[in-house]
């Protein structure tokens, strides 16, 4: 039972990834609409979108760095 409780790392960094990507997504549509000339879409609301797309980006690569900072530790121990 508790196994299916608690997801295993790799898909946590799934949809860690996939999350980002939503985010980059939405971004560049409010991007594109605003570009188009939408009144739907403020320059406020695309600046918001593009910084939460970098910061969610620089989140995941610090993740990445990390995680590949552990494998090099983990690789580099003596047997």
């Amino acid at each position: 039972d508790q196994v299916r409780e608690t997801s295993n790392f790799s898909d946590m960094l799934g949809k860690a990834v996939n999350s980002v990507k939503d985010v980059q997504q939405q971004a560049g549509a409010l991007q594109t609409a605003y570009d188009m000339g939408d009144p739907n879409v403020d320059i406020t609301r695309v600046m918001i979108a593009a910084q939460k797309s970098s910061v969610s980006f620089e989140a995941l690569t610090q993740v990445r760095n990390r995680v590949v900072r552990a494998y090099e530790d983990i690789m580099n121990m003596p047997i």
